[in-house]
């Protein structure tokens, strides 16, 4: 499991749940949050099971520690795929 290290500074960050209804839930109510900025959703559209965020460092690292108390929804950074592992 990846820890979110906080600290200045604000990057991309990956939300999922495999409840769609609570992933959107929590999209709708980081609309009103002005430290949360969606950028995207991954998914069937009506039913994404993915939100792409922009949100400082120690705002992803909070989050990580809520979703890990609830044990539903999952925080990661936001990071370019590779092929095959290449850089």
């Amino acid at each position: 499991m990846t820890t979110i290290q906080g600290g200045p500074g604000r990057g991309r960050y990956l939300v999922s749940c495999a409840d769609g209804a609570r992933l959107a839930r929590f999209v709708s109510e980081a609309r009103g949050n002005p430290e949360l900025h969606l950028l995207d959703t991954i998914g069937p559209q009506g039913a994404p099971h993915t939100a792409v965020f922009e949100m400082a460092h120690t705002t992803a690292a909070q989050l990580e520690q809520r979703f890990n108390a609830g044990g539903d929804m999952k925080i990661e950074p936001d990071r370019p795929l590779s092929l095959f592992g290449s850089p």
